[in-house]
């Protein structure tokens, strides 16, 4: 295989590992929260008034909702299950979301629920504390997910115009070869 050849099975390679990398980074960085949450609600679950943070909202179907709880006035003690519900008409089953310390927030749980469709979906939140179980709800719109990302609509878009030059640079050795003297 000619030197050229290679060189440009290497570049779109690159070209390749860098669009991974970029997808990578954006599914990364949609389940995990900033530092500003989108939308705060106040709930009180039976005795515990709560304070939960979502990062998104409204939430892109498809991708995990990153969340946040706090106890508001609570010593700590609290202990949190979180599932995601479907709305009515939803067509979709409830998802037991995963929760952990949040360590800037004492007694704090976050999280990431994950969200399959679009349209309404409820945080279903249950607390189990020294004053007993109780249970509570938050609800958030799911919107549809985008048909595909707006960076690879370019890639693809421009992919005549990579076979253009592809075409050009494999056809510069034969100019060579077929101007040079026998």
């Amino acid at each position: 295989m000619p030197l050229y050849a290679q060189r440009l099975l290497f570049a779109v390679g690159l070209v390749a590992l860098a669009a991974v990398l970029i997808e990578i980074g954006f599914t990364v960085a949609a389940t995990t929260h900033g530092s500003q949450p989108a939308r705060v609600v106040q709930v009180d679950a039976g005795p515990y008034p709560l304070r939960v943070s979502l990062y998104t909202d409204p939430a892109r179907a498809g991708f995990a909702v990153p969340f946040a709880i706090a106890p508001v006035g609570q010593p700590g003690g609290l202990t949190f299950a979180v599932t995601s519900r479907p709305g009515p008409g939803v067509s979709a089953t409830k998802v037991n979301d995963g929760v952990a310390a949040d360590a800037s927030v004492p007694g704090g749980v976050q999280g990431a629920a994950e969200v399959p469709v679009q349209g309404t979906w409820f945080l279903d939140i249950a607390v189990d504390g020294p004053l007993g179980r109780a249970t509570t709800d938050v609800r958030f719109e799911a919107t549809a997910p985008p048909a595909i990302p707006e960076w690879l609509g370019w890639i693809i878009g421009f992919v005549p115009f990579y076979g253009l030059i592809g075409f050009l640079a494999l056809q510069r050795p034969r100019r060579r070869t077929a101007m040079s003297p026998a």
